[in-house]
């Protein structure tokens, strides 16, 4: 009865959601709020040619969570997923990041070292889709980033690659 109300979706193919969820450190909010109220453009680019559209992180601040949404819309996920992970620039981005971070299940060095988290193991642990209300997107955007955002960082402070001054990261040659 919904379907008169949309337009055709005949010719298309729905994008596959993900979700997973990971705990943040309290003290590491404003370096992450730094570094996602204007992700490098650089990952940016990468994810939106690795066909990864619509990522959003939401943060809990009583529970220190945080729940990612994303949506795929190729049709080579593990190749879009290797280049993300073999991008320079990526590998250097998460280096900031997973400082920040508490997996659930991880052993070993993060992902930005190439570590795989052992048996089982994963960075930001999967969460199942238990309900999808609503029409699914038949187009995306290429701008970015979302005019509608609005910035959390409480200093008012973005990085770029260039501009990483006071971050902490976790790479080994300290550059």
């Amino acid at each position: 009865m919904l379907r008169r109300f949309f337009s055709s979706t005949a010719a298309k193919t729905p994008a596959k959601r993900f979700a997973g969820v990971i705990k943040l450190k309290p003290d590491m909010y404003n370096q992450y709020t730094q570094l996602h109220d204007h992700t490098w453009d650089e990952v940016m680019t990468r994810m939106y040619k690795s066909n990864m559209r619509n990522f959003v992180v939401y943060y809990h601040k009583d529970t220190s969570l945080m729940f990612h949404h994303w949506e795929y819309v190729g049709s080579d996920m593990k190749a879009d997923m290797d280049a993300i992970a073999a991008d320079p620039v990526v590998r250097k981005w998460w280096s900031y990041c997973e400082p920040c971070q508490e997996p659930f299940n991880w052993e070993g060095p993060p992902p930005s070292q190439g570590g795989d988290g052992g048996e089982g193991g994963e960075w930001w642990s999967p969460m199942e889709e238990v309900n999808h209300c609503g029409a699914w997107a038949t187009e995306y955007s290429s701008e970015f980033p979302d005019p509608t955002f609005v910035p959390k960082n409480p200093e008012g402070k973005t990085s770029s690659s260039s501009n990483t001054e006071g971050l902490i990261h976790n790479r080994k040659d300290g550059s």
